[in-house]
């Protein structure tokens, strides 16, 4: 499973829809809520071990921004 992959899976779970695509974003998936934004960020710490910084999660506003922040990290 690629990364992206992977992070698919994570959003799709952790917001509980299966149509989530590389063009989520908060704008454009209304359960991309705060609470949910947080959850995101936990899943994803411990899906790929490691420690993501307040300012790295807060710029996780959408697939693509996710999937390069983790292949910077890892």
């Amino acid at each position: 499973m690629s990364l992206e992959e992977k992070v698919l899976e994570i959003m799709r779970e952790t917001f509980g829809v299966k149509d989530v695509t590389t063009e989520a974003s908060q704008k454009n998936c209304e359960q991309w809520d705060s609470l949910r934004h947080l959850a995101l960020a936990s899943e994803l710490e411990e899906a790929f071990d490691l420690e993501l910084e307040p300012e790295e999660i807060a710029e996780m506003t959408d697939f693509s921004r996710v999937v390069a922040m983790l292949k910077s990290k890892i």
